[in-house]
């Protein structure tokens, strides 16, 4: 992949960070590169498959539809992290709030670590 770039973003106001990376490439679908013209494409969170940016280059506001909000600029292991952590919550422990990135955090009912 060629021209990477990693953000951190939320999916919902008040919701956890997730991690974003964009990149100008052939689209990606199941981790494979296809032979195509390039475009920019997002991985957002633990997705194998690229989605189209519809609005911004580089700065994915609009992914396939999905507004994303609070967008910053971060590093490649800060990405590799919100990544893997996402993924971990999603199989191992869906009460943390990183198993449901739609929905907002309430810290009131947040069962402790």
């Amino acid at each position: 992949m060629d021209r990477r770039h990693y953000w951190t973003a939320q999916l919902a106001k008040a919701a956890v960070d997730i991690g974003v990376m964009t990149f100008f490439d052939g689209p990606l679908v199941d981790g494979e590169i296809l032979d195509r013209s390039p475009r920019w494409q997002a991985l957002v969170r633990t997705e194998q498959t690229g989605r189209a940016i519809l609005m911004g280059d580089h700065v994915p506001i609009e992914v396939d539809g999905i507004f994303l909000r609070r967008i910053r600029p971060t590093t490649k292991s800060n990405y590799e992290y919100l990544v893997s952590h996402a993924a971990y919550s999603t199989a191992h422990a869906p009460h943390n709030p990183d198993a449901a990135p739609t929905t907002a955090v309430d810290f009131m009912t947040l069962k402790p670590f």
